[in-house]
């Protein structure tokens, strides 16, 4: 089973993503996390350099490479899901789909980049105000932090798309502790323990 975390900039997808993980390792259920895009990896490598202003790309061009990220790391996931029964995904292919959006390409072309990789089978969707992410990280925010504007179309954007994908949303503006509770009841309503 894949779960995916998803939301804007500093929803908590890192922190509910490790909390979901430690909560089914507890539960003695065999989990592995990924978190994407994945800086280690030679592709990872030029979209940090592009988020952090030291390289220009068309929003084609870094669209493309967010998917090959998720390539590149096909046979990890696919080993993964032989090994575990659920792998938790800090974001996946669902955000190049949202930010691609925000950046004028096709919902068709923006999908094509991730077919036939592994599909999730619950995502949910952190939903956070523009004026809470900024609260949680005023500075070093990288290129897509910066523009509040842009931010504010991004969680637009993530909540009509993941309403008609029937994608489940959670107040984020929550405490952690509170996100998580929720987390977890959707999680457990979804395997039905």
């Amino acid at each position: 089973m894949i779960v995916v975390i998803e939301g804007g900039d500093q929803a908590g997808k890192k922190t509910q993503t490790e909390l979901l993980s430690k909560a089914l390792k507890k539960r003695k259920i065999k989990t592995k996390t990924f978190s994407f895009p994945d800086y280690s990896t030679p592709v990872g490598k030029e979209i940090s350099q592009y988020l952090n202003g030291k390289r220009k790309f068309p929003p084609q061009t870094i669209h493309c490479l967010l998917a090959a990220n998720r390539w590149e790391k096909l046979n990890q996931i696919l080993e993964a899901q032989t090994r575990n029964s659920v792998l938790i995904m800090n974001r996946y292919y669902q955000s190049n789909l949202i930010y691609g959006l925000a950046n004028g390409m096709k919902q068709n072309w923006l999908e094509n980049l991730d077919t036939g990789l592994p599909k999730a089978d619950l995502v949910i969707l952190l939903d956070v105000s523009q004026k809470e992410s900024f609260h949680r990280k005023k500075t070093k925010r990288d290129k897509f932090e910066k523009n509040e504007k842009f931010l504010r179309k991004i969680s637009k954007i993530y909540r009509d798309i993941g309403k008609k994908k029937g994608w489940k949303i959670i107040d984020a503006s929550q405490s952690k502790e509170e996100v998580h509770q929720a987390v977890l009841k959707i999680f457990s309503k979804k395997i039905g323990i």
